[in-house]
């Protein structure tokens, strides 16, 4: 079953921007996604750049939750973790990529944080993820 989002009238529509104000989960198997960062599946950073790295994150986010017996629509919350992050051009930037990940339409909610650091300096982008898969 896709996500069921909500954009309260008293809060800004955050959809422009790939994310929902409000996640609701069906009743299922929860799944925790464990915070995924660059590296390809040798342990080789691949991707080069903040926007390559997300978009590689992002589908190594959605191959865990398929793992599981999901789909990219049962992914609920994402949290984002980026040193250095700078708001404003980046936050267009991430917004841009998160919409054409998961549409404007119905995307999981998200949190961008900006942190001094990741577990090794050519991360630059860390996300991990919860998900609800539907139970049959």
């Amino acid at each position: 079953m896709p996500r069921r989002t909500l954009q309260p009238p008293q809060l800004f529509d955050s959809r422009p921007w790939g994310f929902s104000q409000v996640s609701l989960s069906p009743p299922g198997t929860l799944v925790h996604v464990a915070g995924q960062v660059a590296w390809d599946a040798q342990g080789k950073v691949s991707a080069v750049g903040r926007e390559a790295q997300l978009r590689q994150v992002l589908r190594q986010v959605i191959l865990a939750v398929e793992a599981a017996g999901g789909s990219a629509d049962d992914i609920q919350m994402l949290r984002l973790y980026m040193p250095g992050f700078q708001s404003g051009p980046e936050a267009e930037l991430v917004g841009r990529v998160l919409a054409e990940t998961f549409g404007r339409e119905n995307p999981p909610a998200s949190t961008w944080i900006g942190v001094d650091a990741l577990a090794q300096p050519e991360y630059l982008v860390e996300v991990d993820a919860v998900a609800v898969i539907p139970t049959p």
